[in-house]
């Protein structure tokens, strides 16, 4: 149903499929989602299922976000081996358990839930190898920044040079620059619309 890009699906795609890192500021409502979930299935189908998942891990604030994402990710993986995944906390563990031990190649996931995963020994992020923050500045307003930080930095995933990092944000604040920093190598830049408002593609309810 999609006839032609948004202005930040047109910037972004690009730049993911071109494998650079990148941050992209982008109003609430314009497209962010498609815009990392089209480089990081492309990247995703180039892998050798040779070892387990996730090969991609995408973290955002919410439940209602992860879930948003993870239901967008389905449609574009129907009928390709690819399989994706969600966890966020406030549900019943085990079930979410379940699903990525049947095989799980993209993880939507809310930090702390992923922290209590890995804690447990029920997840590897040794395979990583295309990350993206969205909505990183509510993440890090939400306090999540510890869990972000031990994720990234500090458990099994691959460093910054052996993995691609696309942080998408509604502002650019100084907390936002430090992630930013520590985070990506040599990224591509992109503001697109008023930093901080609201898409007027957005109908509010």
């Amino acid at each position: 149903g999609y006839r032609e890009p948004t202005p930040i699906q047109r910037q972004a795609i690009p730049v993911g499929l071109q494998c650079r890192d990148l941050i992209g500021l982008a109003e609430t409502g314009s497209g962010k989602t498609l815009s990392f979930v089209v480089p990081m299935l492309a990247h995703v189908l180039r892998t050798s299922r040779t070892h387990g998942g996730p090969y991609g891990l995408i973290l955002a604030p919410t439940r209602e976000l992860v879930s948003q994402i993870h239901e967008e990710a389905r449609k574009f993986t129907y009928r390709s081996w690819v399989r994706p995944a969600v966890v966020y906390g406030g549900a019943e563990m085990g079930a979410q358990l379940r699903q990525i031990e049947r095989g799980c190649d993209l993880l939507s996931a809310t930090p702390g839930r992923l922290v209590d995963m890995i804690e447990r020994g029920r997840i590897s992020l040794s395979n990583v190898r295309f990350l993206v923050l969205d909505e990183a500045d509510r993440m890090l307003d939400m306090g999540f920044e510890p869990q972000i930080r031990r994720i990234v930095l500090g458990e099994d995933m691959p460093g910054v040079m052996d993995r691609q990092t696309l942080m998408f944000s509604a502002t650019f604040p100084q907390n936002i620059q430090m992630l930013a920093k520590d985070f990506l190598k040599e990224y591509v830049f992109l503001s697109v619309g008023r930093v901080g408002s609201t898409s007027e593609n957005i109908t509010q309810k």
